[in-house]
């Protein structure tokens, strides 16, 4: 049963309008709106600075005497919306009561950059930590929706480029494949208040460009179900049954169980889309937010 805050919360995704039939979407519009949202307050202690990081803008969200490592968190919003700015209610909470520093990266976004300026730039700030004094084996690579999946882009990335593994990755509420469709895209299109049908439809043109194909869209790095993990740092993966993308986690965390791989799965109950960045709000995301570090730090 969903928290009393989190049945009040889809009510109000519920009555938001979708844009009408035939109509293109306003992405600039909708960065507007979301950036004249005001920020959570920074907590007394909490230290909250602009940085460069690998050449991208970002976020580093420190507390004196946090000691348990370091999480880079990657922001969701379809790959079109959202920055370290608006995810700072789950950057500053995870400063200030799960004993972890933080840095939140921005990245360019579609449909005027497409696929894959999105992992080339979370990869460059990645590969900038080292100049922060911050080693990849300290760090938890964190994000949700598109930036839950943009974690596993960015493990799979650090293999291949040989930079070695980050010590977990959690991922809330992932798209893992960008081609194609599970049964929860359509299942639940009534219960996911927040994404609606927005995942019934195609990324292909907004995200990835007309001209892209299904194989480019099936690349193990836009659509992480199509990799091997062998090799890859420990995964959380953590997703509410109401959500069209439920089985996109349903199916990442089978395919690794088979594999061997350490992962663990948490399903919240009825919450809304990518519920983990609202943890001052909702119980559910910190209920989730301390299952993740209860299986980090059980590794």
């Amino acid at each position: 049963m969903p928290s009393l805050q989190a049945i009040m919360l889809n009510k109000l995704f519920a009555k938001i309008p979708g844009d009408p039939p035939g109509t293109e979407h306003d992405y600039v519009a909708e960065r507007a709106r979301n950036a004249e949202r005001k920020p959570p307050k920074t907590p007394a202690g909490v230290i909250l600075e602009e940085i460069t990081v690998g050449g991208q803008h970002a976020e580093r969200t420190t507390k004196p005497g946090n000691d348990k490592g370091w999480v880079f968190y990657i922001h969701g919003g379809g790959f079109t919306t959202g920055s370290a700015k608006e995810r700072r209610a789950i950057t500053l909470y995870i400063a200030d009561k799960c004993g972890y520093n933080v840095i939140s990266v921005d990245y360019r976004l579609a449909p005027e950059n497409k696929w894959p300026a999105m992992p080339e730039d979370v990869l460059a700030g990645c590969k900038g930590l080292e100049e922060l004094g911050i080693s990849l084996s300290d760090v938890i690579f964190m994000g949700e929706s598109a930036g839950g999946t943009l974690v596993l882009s960015l493990a799979l990335l650090c293999r291949q480029e040989g930079l070695g593994q980050p010590k977990a990755v959690a991922t809330y509420s992932p798209c893992v494949r960008q081609a194609g469709h599970y049964p929860s895209h359509f299942d639940n299109i009534k219960t996911d208040t927040m994404l609606k049908d927005a995942v019934s439809k195609s990324l292909a043109e907004p995200v990835f460009g007309a001209d892209t194909t299904e194989e480019d869209m099936l690349d193990p790095i836009a659509s992480p179900i199509m990799a091997d993990y062998t090799g890859i740092a420990p995964i959380f993966i953590s997703v509410s049954d109401a959500e069209t993308l439920y089985d996109d986690s349903r199916v990442l965390y089978e395919k690794l169980m088979r594999a061997g791989h350490k992962t663990e799965l948490d399903v919240a109950k009825g919450v809304c889309h990518a519920f983990q960045m609202l943890p001052n709000m909702l119980p559910e995301a910190r209920k989730s937010i301390a299952k993740t570090f209860a299986f980090i730090e059980s590794l």
